[in-house]
């Protein structure tokens, strides 16, 4: 297995501008291996695709340098598909860790993390995960990292846009895993701290493949609601993956569902699975767009890494969004950590030394701040709908994912959000 100090050599020049190895350019080339666990299939697959993309570029950036500034070290990249599924989370990181990786970037989801996170620190390696937000799995001195707020902020974030939109009445329907159950609870106790009733909703298991159950439990409560208060203030939240494509397309054949207001979380925003669902992307696109929060990159930000952006959203044949630069944010990061804690350190060391590098870290996604946790204490939210497209002023032709909103925390964290949302452009 190599030697720890070999993996700091080769990410701290990773990404870091201005830095430079201490290896002599006719010293022997050494091969160091950084792993990624990642949701290439299935469920997640594009938040996977798009995080596998960033972590190609930077290493292509990195083995593209002169021997000599590179310290005669090429960077090979090991990644395991776990397919959203935490046994393959587990069985992925004991591979990566017999690999000699002592940083792995992701899982993406909260499943995952919690199923690895005791591993982890039995092996040494540190997760910094970009896209987990369960708030269940906020736990200090762990060696769990995540680069995204919890469900608490953005499970705030998207019943602001509820009630915003007039909704009183609340519906959820959510995939049965860690992180979309937190979003479910924390739009279950936000929603009446507003004035919205949320009703009992319906869970669904991650291998539903059939959801006519499902919908017809929801189906019933939002006829409820509607006899109560009116198709105009009832909205159907609907927290998953890519399956929430099908739940889509299925639900157009239910008039009631039509009436009324759909919303996502982030499992599923900016998915290219829903677009390449015809049926789903209709329903979605004439309910209200089926806003869903994302993490936003500054403005600033924004505008001075359009380059990098640019480049990952193009290998990866799909956007790259907050969660996916979290991940390259994360690599850059651990690199500063891993030096700062010297090249044998004890999981208190590492855990230290990472906190004191993410905290007030100037990256692609903006100033990083952690929580005494680990997680990212909050961030703006973009809303972004899937929104029909055409020209002369209809509305007819292929839906597309568009921004229609940004939900931004107020400095003072006693004040509220302020909240902007345009809805769904005819084109």
């Amino acid at each position: 297995m190599r030697t720890l100090l070999a993996t700091i050599i080769v990410i701290a020049t990773l990404g870091l501008a201005g830095s430079s190895t201490a290896v002599a350019a006719d010293s022997p080339s050494t091969t160091v291996h950084i792993g990624a666990l990642l949701s290439l299939t299935g469920g997640g697959s594009t938040l996977g695709n798009t995080s596998k993309a960033a972590l190609d570029v930077a290493v292509k950036k990195w083995n593209a340098q002169p021997a000599a500034k590179r310290g005669n070290t090429k960077l090979v990249l090991d990644v395991v598909n776990t397919d959203l599924q935490p046994d393959r989370a587990v069985s992925g990181l004991k591979a990566l860790a017999k690999k000699g990786a002592h940083i792995v970037i992701g899982p993406q989801s909260s499943s995952e993390v919690a199923a690895i996170k005791d591993l982890a620190a039995s092996l040494g390696v540190l997760v910094v995960s970009q896209g987990s937000t369960a708030s269940s799995l906020a736990l200090p001195d762990d060696n769990v990292f995540r680069f995204v707020p919890t469900d608490h902020v953005e499970g705030q974030a998207i019943t602001d846009l509820m009630v915003k939109d007039g909704a009183t009445r609340i519906v959820p329907m959510w995939r049965n895993d860690a992180g979309n159950q937190g979003l479910s609870d924390t739009v279950r106790s936000t929603g009446p701290t507003q004035g919205a009733t949320v009703s009992d909703g319906y869970r669904y298991e991650p291998d539903t493949a059939d959801f006519t159950t499902a919908l017809a439990a929801v189906t019933q409560q939002v006829d409820d609601a509607i006899a109560s208060v009116g198709a105009d203030h009832v909205a159907v939240y609907l927290a998953g993956f890519e399956e929430t494509a099908k739940v889509l397309a299925a639900a157009k054949a239910t008039p009631a569902l039509a009436t009324v207001r759909w919303y996502g979380g982030d499992g599923s925003a900016q998915a290219t699975a829903l677009l390449d669902n015809p049926d789903g992307a209709a329903f979605a696109a004439s309910v209200h767009g089926y806003p869903s929060p994302l993490v936003a990159l500054p403005a600033d930000r924004a505008a001075k890494d359009a380059a990098l952006v640019k480049l990952i959203s193009k290998q990866a044949k799909a956007p790259a969004d907050a969660f996916t630069l979290a991940a390259y944010d994360a690599l850059n990061v651990s690199a500063k950590a891993l030096i700062a804690a010297g090249p044998k350190p004890d999981n208190t060391a590492l855990q230290s030394a990472f906190t004191a590098a993410a905290d007030g870290y100037q990256g692609v996604t903006g100033t990083i701040e952690l929580d005494p946790a680990g997680d990212r204490t909050t961030s703006p939210y973009a809303f972004w709908s899937i929104c029909a497209s055409g020209s002369s002023g209809t509305a007819n032709g292929p839906p597309k994912w568009v921004r229609t909103g940004l939900w931004q925390p107020a400095t003072d964290p006693s004040a509220a959000a302020t909240l902007s949302s345009d809805g769904c452009p005819l084109t």
